[in-house]
């Protein structure tokens, strides 16, 4: 009845974290419910605390694979700028949405996906918004397939004449090692001080992809690999690492001494 309710609704409903400065549309009962169950207006909240202290009112930050717009809405009140990419229309007219709500006047988006060449891709569209990826991904039913713009971010940031990202945030559920492998220069250059990832073994696997293929770009350009709670990824122990959010960085101990702590548990 709830799901009727704020679907016929003329109204918007959004859960708003003030503390964090997030704000995130709901669009179903379960997602309210999570909310004010967990205490979380979105599940990355326990990695946005952590990284906090990385992030600088004069950086430049891309956010690859930016769905609806709340991560990229909380790196913008804390940077200089935001260059936002997501390929789906819905999604884009989401973090439009947002971009308007909030009066937010440093967040560029792209309507692209990111990858290792400049082609057209298929999207495979899930059940859930999030779920999004250029692979037929095990992670929700495919609904439908649109086709969509791929780019190198080599080829942007020098369309940009952007010479340094300080901080890079992929979720692409899959696809980060076609992301890594078109930021080859950028990598090999450290011309990236960070990059958040996601790694799902699932995921990966259900496109003939392993863990290794992501982390392998990094290490083969110098970054060091840690998880958000400060323990370094050995090079030689790839195979063992289990799912989770990480973070490839210069200088791995450096880092893990500036990562911040939350409230809540990492997933």
């Amino acid at each position: 009845m709830l799901d009727k309710k704020i679907a016929n609704s003329e109204l918007e409903i959004y859960v708003h974290d003030k503390e964090r400065g997030l704000l995130r549309s709901l669009n179903f009962a379960e997602r309210l419910h999570w909310s004010l169950g967990s205490g979380k207006a979105c599940d990355a909240v326990p990695w946005l605390d952590r990284i906090s202290p990385l992030v600088n009112e004069n950086d430049i930050i891309f956010d690859i694979g930016a769905n609806v717009g709340v991560i990229c809405n909380w790196f913008a009140h804390r940077c200089k700028i935001v260059h936002a990419f997501e390929p789906h229309p819905d999604n884009i007219d989401t973090i439009n949405t947002q971009i308007k709500l909030r009066n937010m006047q440093n967040i560029t988006l792209h309507p692209c996906a990111i990858g290792k060449e400049n082609i057209t891709m298929k999207l495979h569209v899930k059940g859930f918004h999030g779920h999004h990826s250029l692979g037929d991904v095990d992670n929700s039913p495919t609904i439908n397939q649109i086709d969509v713009k791929v780019k190198r971010l080599d080829d942007i940031v020098s369309e940009l004449e952007i010479k340094h990202i300080n901080f890079l945030k992929i979720d692409v559920e899959g696809y980060e090692e076609d992301v890594l492998l078109g930021a080859k220069n950028l990598l090999d250059n450290k011309q990236i001080d960070y990059v958040l990832f996601e790694l799902q073994e699932t995921i990966l696997h259900s496109i003939n992809r392993n863990p290794r293929q992501v982390l392998q770009p990094l290490f083969d350009a110098g970054y060091e690999i840690i998880d958000l709670s400060g323990n370094l990824m050995a090079v030689d122990n790839i195979e063992n690492i289990s799912n989770g959010d990480y973070l490839a960085c210069i200088n791995g101990k450096e880092t893990a001494n500036k990562l911040a702590s939350s409230a809540f548990e990492l997933l």
